[in-house]
């Protein structure tokens, strides 16, 4: 048993296993952030543009929404395979950005600009990668052997000493 509870513990320092999906994720929501100017998963719509830089703007970029000029920012946002993307794993920590350099600017603003952050973390987003990680640590534990043959809600073994229960409970056969 401790063999397997110290496999399953140098497990749970691993997350890399569940970094794609929640990069999927990520990519998914930052396209609807672009999309949707900042509403998408519980975000607060981006400032509007000042009457003069709009108007340079649809002159120089017809029809190019809020924070797309071109689309840079937007597609190293949005697609992994873009080169301005930033998408490093490792085992505890997953990061995600843009190697865009005026990206930091919208999403903090500046002392002539309102922030416009491209970047949320609304709680949706937050709950589903939470339920990624568990989902992985469930997987993980079944298997290990930990969950096989229990079911949730059952009852473990009691401080009675009921070690067949302890057995079943744990799916352990002898």
């Amino acid at each position: 048993m401790d063999r397997g509870i110290a496999r399953f513990a140098d497990g749970i320092t691993d997350y890399r296993p569940v970094w794609p999906v929640i990069e999927d994720d990520f990519y998914s929501l930052e396209a609807r952030q672009f999309q949707s100017e900042g509403v998408a998963g519980g975000g607060e719509k981006w400032a509007p543009l000042s009457p003069e830089y709009a108007g340079y703007k649809e002159a120089h970029f017809p029809g190019a929404k809020i924070l797309e000029r071109k689309g840079d920012l937007a597609r190293s946002l949005s697609n992994a395979n873009d080169p301005n993307a930033v998408h490093i794993r490792e085992r505890k920590m997953l990061t995600l950005g843009t190697r865009v350099p005026y990206a930091r600017y919208h999403q903090e603003g500046t002392k002539h600009m309102p922030a416009r952050p491209e970047i949320q973390f609304p709680e949706p987003f937050k709950r589903m990668a939470m339920a990624h990680v568990q989902q992985h640590l469930v997987q993980m534990a079944t298997k290990m052997g930990f969950r096989s043959g229990r079911v949730p809600g059952a009852p473990f073994a009691t401080s009675s000493g009921n070690a067949e229960n302890f057995r079943r409970a744990m799916g352990l056969g002898w």
